[in-house]
């Protein structure tokens, strides 16, 4: 993005707007319980301080997020339950304010894009009305784990299909290459970020927290002090034509060489290696799934392979 004085002036009102946050409700789709320190920690604490209903949907049970076969299964959903309870309680003492959590249970590593779960994420967002939700980016990902990207297309084409008055105002995409919107963030409020990073004792150690907090999420959000001249965490926000319909990305060979190579170094890596953490089907964990719109990314938006795992 060139910043040109009328691009500062948007991310100075993008500054200024998060007053327009105040009172609503406000639904965080995560994948896994620990996607809110990674991803988007700062304006889910500060969703919270401004006074907002905070919904955080964690979309799989996260039950096999590890590589230690014998933690595998309830024992370690019942463990990243009680995580992320205790990582919450950080984010609500530093707040004041409580946050619903709300557990789809899909299986972790398996999350599907089917008409069944479409649907009841389109039925979530009628039932609570949010104002804002924020969910990972599924087109312009820095985590092309299926999951990540399953969750971000579900929140996507439930908009879709959404009648107007029940879409919320605006949307917008963490874990996103492609940001626009900055959020000014507070240098002390990285001490609760890694302290609710910690909580998530079955993923980390306490030096493992300290690494990402150091190395991702500061440099992450120092890259943009040269753009912003503010410390700040970024996101994407969907943008809607005249008829209010989230409109979906050029296709590839529309987007710019940059789009183009940050797309293909992205699609290519998983940050977080998650792949030696999923060495089950779904067929094996005796759960039959129904990919019944596989070809639904196809249709419409050729640049995009339909991914899930199967082993």
């Amino acid at each position: 993005m060139k910043f040109t004085e009328s691009s500062i002036k948007r991310i100075e009102r993008g500054f200024r707007s998060m007053s327009d946050l105040s009172k609503y409700t406000v639904i965080f789709f995560t994948p896994h319980a620990d996607d809110i320190e990674l991803g988007i920690p700062f304006m889910y604490l500060e969703s919270l301080r401004l006074g907002n209903k905070v919904v955080e949907v964690v979309m799989t049970n996260n039950a096999y997020g590890t590589e230690y076969d014998k933690l595998k299964g309830k024992r370690l959903e019942e463990i990243r339950i009680k995580e992320l309870d205790e990582a919450n309680r950080v984010f609500e003492k530093a707040s004041r304010k409580k946050v619903k959590v709300i557990r789809m249970g899909y299986i972790d590593g398996h999350l599907p894009l089917n008409n069944e779960s479409l649907n009841k994420v389109m039925n979530l967002i009628k039932q609570l009305k949010p104002a804002i939700i924020f969910a990972p980016d599924p087109w312009f990902a820095q985590d092309f784990h299926a999951d990540h990207l399953n969750t971000g297309r579900l929140v996507f084409f439930s908009l879709k299909k959404l009648k107007r008055q029940s879409r919320p105002k605006r949307t917008f995409y963490y874990y996103s290459t492609k940001t626009h919107f900055y959020l000014k963030c507070r240098w002390k409020d990285f001490k609760i970020v890694k302290e609710a990073l910690e909580k998530h004792k079955s993923q980390y150690s306490s030096f493992q927290s300290k690494l990402i907090i150091t190395f991702y999420n500061k440099l992450s959000i120092l890259r943009h002090l040269l753009e912003t001249k503010n410390t700040s965490e970024s996101l994407r926000e969907q943008k809607h034509s005249e008829n209010g319909q989230p409109l979906a990305p050029p296709k590839f060979n529309d987007m710019s060489f940059r789009d183009r190579v940050i797309y293909y170094l992205f699609s290519n890596i998983t940050i977080w290696g998650y792949v030696k953490f999923y060495n089950f089907s779904p067929e094996q964990l005796g759960f039959n799934m129904n990919y019944k719109n596989k070809d639904l990314l196809k249709s419409l938006d050729k640049r995009y392979k339909y991914r899930y795992q199967n082993n």
